[in-house]
């Protein structure tokens, strides 16, 4: 009986070492997803404006591939990135691969082929201020985004603070990206209005000068 017994608690441990292990959590990592279709046919309509997209900077603690929350309604001034959960990328490197496949940009320092109908081209430079899930309450969420653009061209520049919020579908990380996601996709679209000279649609704040200043800055 003694080995018979010594096998069942053999067996009895592997057992609940192998549930325990399915108790881990898998680490995941997030992109934006493919480009959404109706990104090119949005620009098609803007065929007339060319942007060379640079990369996008930003401030040093969120310059990595932590995704970051907010519990606004604990403790607003204190983001906290996902333990299992990270993008590929840093959000500014994310950001600077979407702009340049929505609005057709080539990357810095290539050489652009300009056609003698072309309308204008532009220079764009981007500083992201904020790219994070905000929860106001236990189950609801947001994705924020806070990024201030400077379009350069045509012998002027304009600058623009947009700010996109999204709901967010599920109160999770993977609710977060899909937030985000958008909020990407969204800005996208706004810049490309706004270099076109179309007043942009959605929601945004802190214009700081929509039309295009003489280049000689003070």
């Amino acid at each position: 009986m003694r080995p018979l017994a010594a096998v069942m608690v053999l067996l009895a441990c592997s057992g609940c070492s192998s549930l325990m292990g399915s108790k881990d959590v898998t680490k995941a990592d997030f992109d934006f997803g493919p480009v959404p279709a109706a990104s090119s046919a949005h620009h098609t309509n803007y065929s007339g404006v060319s942007i060379m997209v640079y990369e996008v900077t930003a401030p040093a603690w969120i310059d990595n591939s932590s995704m970051y929350y907010r519990l606004a309604y604990q403790n607003a001034a204190n983001p906290m990135p996902y333990a299992q959960s990270e993008w590929v990328m840093s959000p500014a490197a994310l950001l600077t691969q979407r702009l340049r496949s929505a609005l057709s940009a080539s990357g810095s320092g290539e050489i652009v082929q300009v056609s003698a109908d072309q309308l204008a081209v532009y220079t764009l430079r981007s500083e992201l201020f904020e790219f994070e899930q905000v929860f106001d309450q236990p189950g609801r969420s947001r994705g924020v985004l806070r990024l201030r653009a400077t379009l350069e061209g045509k012998g002027g520049w304009a600058q623009r603070t947009f700010v996109i919020e999204k709901p967010a579908p599920t109160p999770d990380a993977a609710g977060g990206v899909a937030a985000l996601s958008q909020c990407a996709d969204e800005l996208a679209a706004l810049i490309d209005e706004w270099a076109a000279g179309k007043r942009p649609n959605g929601r945004e704040a802190g214009d700081v000068d929509g039309r295009l200043r003489a280049a000689n800055r003070p």
